[in-house]
């Protein structure tokens, strides 16, 4: 399944007002926070609305998601049977947090298995793992491929950080007022998208801390997307129409995508055994490119051509 992911917003999932602001922005995923957003005395409040933002509100076409707590706290449990169970098939993905070995994502694939078929759900709910510590980082070739759930790796910059007791750059930790990019995160990126694109999952890249630094986000979100990142989350309104341009594939890259896929095609129907094109060879990893970059132009509706 390839989900539109250029911008992923994170939302408290304890404020009605801001879970109605955030759907009418141009995010292409909305994530109801459960954890980091919301106090303590207010977590089993936030879950009611987490349930009726799904069950009540139009989505459009966004990816409905929500984060529940990690699974070393009493919460996660509850963040995951309570909503499941009332909002059932309104939620398209759950994110786990600080997810450290791949035993994690089972844990909750089972879960939300017996739920599933408790209720009878049609529809399956996938994953999308947060990697945000040395363990999850070292374990990550094993967590990409824990469960067939599993749509997507995100990286989690500033509690990486923090579990390498890295010097925190900038207020927020997460990456603003960086001079040293490549040197202090291009292992652990590299690292994680490679996992994540061994496995076939999209990969995305942990938010950018100075949302009044747009220069900043932009270098960071051009590093994120020459190593391969899909997207980026967002902390703010005010990043969104970045993040989201630099991830939408260029006219160039949909028309060259379309060429291959058509230079593929005819080969195919030919029964010829190779393609190429501009006299370089078209393998099938330029193939499963083309078709990516093929789908997102679709969904943007930034196709020339009728189908």
């Amino acid at each position: 399944m390839i989900r539109l992911r250029r911008s992923v917003l994170s939302v408290p999932g304890s404020s009605d007002k801001m879970i109605s602001k955030g759907l009418e922005l141009s995010a292409d995923e909305i994530m109801l926070d459960l954890e980091d957003g919301v106090a303590l005395e207010e977590k089993e409040g936030a879950r009611s609305k987490i349930i009726r933002a799904f069950k009540d509100h139009d989505w459009g076409d966004r990816v409905r998601a929500y984060r529940i707590n990690g699974l070393d706290t009493p919460f996660a449990y509850r963040d995951i049977i309570d909503v499941v169970e009332q909002a059932r098939e309104s939620i398209d993905v759950i994110v786990i947090p600080k997810v450290e070995k791949a035993a994690d994502v089972q844990f909750v694939d089972s879960l939300l298995s017996q739920i599933e078929m408790n209720l009878g759900l049609k529809k399956t709910i996938g994953l999308e793992a947060s990697i945000e510590t040395a363990l999850g980082m070292l374990n990550v070739k094993e967590i990409a491929f824990a469960s067939p759930r599993l749509e997507t790796l995100v990286f989690g910059i500033a509690d990486y950080g923090a579990s390498l007791t890295m010097p925190s750059s900038g207020v927020s930790g997460h990456g603003d007022a960086e001079e040293n990019f490549i040197h202090r995160w291009h292992f652990p990126m590299s690292r994680m998208v490679m996992a994540a694109k061994a496995a076939r999952l999209a990969a995305i890249d942990a938010p950018y801390g100075d949302f009044r630094n747009e220069a900043g986000l932009e270098k960071s979100c051009q590093q994120a997307a020459l190593l391969g990142y899909d997207g980026k989350w967002a902390i703010h309104p005010a990043q969104l129409d970045t993040i989201n341009e630099t991830f939408t594939p260029s006219s160039e890259d949909i028309r060259r995508a379309q060429i291959i896929l058509k230079a593929y095609e005819d080969v195919k129907a030919s029964g010829e055994g190779a393609t190429a094109l501009d006299g370089k060879m078209v393998d099938a990893a330029s193939v499963r490119l083309a078709r990516v970059t093929y789908e997102q132009a679709r969904r943007l509706g930034l196709l020339e051509e009728k189908e």
